[in-house]
């Protein structure tokens, strides 16, 4: 069996409206996205959990991912929550999750991905690996750290930051399970475009693969 098919996570911007994240997830799904991270901290509860109900509309409500807001994971029966530094610990938040429910958890070095997977997170989101538009001025982290958390950890690695179709394989080659996009695709002209372009250049370095 080869590598696992890599996963394209699109996270939204807290900058557009429920339509315009309708139309971005309705297009983007189309063509091969595998995750949403619904992540919109100036949001209420209530307002998270309504863009829960209506993004189950256009696609699978096992494919979305609540970040930070825990409460609205569990009561919304999602894919599950994804954990910032700031949130309760994975442990704290597998207490609230129904069973079943991932828990994803952001972390900026190995020691932080060490401890994030013994906590119990079932997987991790790595960055900013390449020059960021969201995160100027932040020298990126490159893909060195990442091999070294991708090889230690027993949990798949999701790459994020500056990611784009041409420079997408290197951050596959250095063991990350796939990678997460927000302008790339939040921003883009044509949004479908833009997730295929993604998805296009996963399968092709999979296919480079066997």
């Amino acid at each position: 069996m080869g590598p696992r098919q890599p996963e394209l996570h699109v996270i939204t911007s807290g900058r557009q409206s429920l339509n315009e994240v309708l139309r971005v997830a309705e297009a983007a799904f189309l063509v091969g996205m595998d995750y949403l991270h619904i992540r919109e901290k100036q949001r209420t509860a209530r307002e998270c959990m309504e863009w829960v109900e209506a993004l189950a509309q256009v696609m699978p409500r096992e494919r979305i991912l609540v970040n930070d807001r825990v409460d609205v994971a569990a009561a919304a029966g999602c894919r599950g929550a994804h954990l910032a530094y700031h949130s309760l610990t994975p442990a704290e938040a597998r207490r609230v999750l129904k069973p079943g429910q991932q828990i994803g958890r952001s972390v900026h070095s190995l020691a932080e991905a060490k401890q994030a997977a013994a906590e119990g997170a079932d997987y991790l989101l790595y960055g900013h690996i390449f020059p960021s538009a969201s995160k100027p001025g932040l020298e990126p982290r490159g893909t060195d750290e990442l091999r070294k958390i991708a090889a230690q950890v027993k949990i798949p690695v999701i790459g994020i930051g500056g990611i784009t179709p041409e420079n997408a394989s290197h951050v596959l080659a250095a063991g990350s399970a796939g990678i997460a996009v927000l302008s790339g695709i939040t921003a883009a002209s044509d949004p479908q475009a833009a997730a295929r372009a993604y998805r296009e250049a996963l399968d092709r370095w999979k296919e480079s693969q066997r």
